[in-house]
């Protein structure tokens, strides 16, 4: 397998494991350990051993042994062994831990200390980040933020055992909260009452009916809550300062970023000066005086923005400065 292979097999195994879906998670795993021939330098470029890794804690007994055996493998196939690599001065302890210029690979793979057939510790194979000791590895608080290959909080990585009796709207729940937890450091307590309140109220609207309406529904509430140009919209919702009831009821124009909603703004008055129908061209004048520069060289030209009864709306440019506004 090239480089660019292994690339898209590690994405179809994100997407398999994101989705529950056993068997096609172990039908790629076999597949990258009979075909994938690994180099220190395609580990580092795929970045497939840390995915693998973090396999082997997997809740599945068949994936998490599928793991450990991969990694095994391409350890021995990298040369990664007992030997000790020269430990940087000041430093104590086993200095596999640290990158060497002969072995980069320390920082590829990552494995918990194993006992060795004679009782030996084997190299540990971490981050770059300075040695920990292997209680704190082992003891993580439940309300930490798990870490996953993209640095993402899920549904699945946080550990949230939940269920409505409702395949589908299990599934939905799952993605509200994968939408609601992106980027958040909130605890997974709070983030999992927003998602349960959002869902139910959906279903709810829908008249208890977890049906294409409703799906679509809360796929579009999704959308917006992933979009990255609008962060705010999201804390808002974590935060308790828009309430479920209304953000489940918002239009997709509602939901947008003040900075958005300033900017279609700026640019629909753009286009009400720009906008011709048949009617006069524009006339010059000297009736107005310009704010900007004071001049009296303008040009005008009527329109009906409003209802038939209101009077029409007058757009002002000057000449001199190309300063324009407009007044009924």
């Amino acid at each position: 397998m090239d480089i660019n292979e292994i690339i898209q097999a590690r994405k179809s195994l994100s997407k398999a494991l994101k989705e529950e879906k056993i068997s096609i998670v172990l039908d790629i795993m076999n597949n990258l350990n009979e075909r994938a021939v690994v180099t220190k330098e395609l580990l580092k470029a795929t970045e497939i051993g840390v995915f693998i890794g973090n396999q082997r804690s997997h809740k599945n007994a068949e994936v998490a042994k599928l793991a450990k055996e991969i990694i095994k493998k391409w350890r021995t196939a990298v040369g990664v062994n007992d030997s000790p690599s020269p430990r940087p001065n000041g430093v104590n302890g086993n200095s596999a831990k640290y990158d060497t210029s002969d072995n980069k690979l320390v920082n590829k793979l990552s494995t918990p200390r194993e006992s060795g057939k004679n009782g030996k510790k084997q190299p540990t194979l971490a981050t770059s980040k300075p040695p920990q000791r292997e209680n704190s590895l082992s003891s993580t608080s439940s309300s930490s933020i798990p870490s996953t290959p993209d640095n993402e909080r899920s549904f699945e990585t946080d550990g949230i055992k939940i269920t409505t009796n409702d395949t589908m709207r299990d599934k939905c729940l799952s993605l509200v909260y994968n939408a609601l937890a992106s980027g958040s450091d909130v605890d997974k307590s709070t983030i999992l009452a927003r998602a349960t309140k959002i869902e139910q109220a959906v279903y709810d609207q829908f008249e208890g009916k977890s049906d294409k309406n409703y799906r679509d529904k809360l796929r579009s509430l999704i959308l917006n809550l992933k979009d990255k140009s609008n962060p705010n919209l999201r804390k808002r919702v974590i935060s308790g300062e828009l309430p479920i009831d209304v953000f489940c009821t918002m239009s997709k124009e509602e939901m947008i970023s003040e900075d958005r909603k300033a900017r279609n703004n700026e640019i629909r008055q753009a286009n009400l000066f720009k906008a011709r129908g048949a009617g006069p061209t524009q006339a010059e004048t000297d009736m107005f005086r310009c704010g900007k520069c004071n001049n009296r060289k303008c040009t005008y030209y009527q329109m009906q923005t409003r209802s038939a009864d209101e009077p029409m709306t007058t757009f002002v440019t000057c000449t001199v400065c190309n300063n324009r506004w407009k007044f009924c």
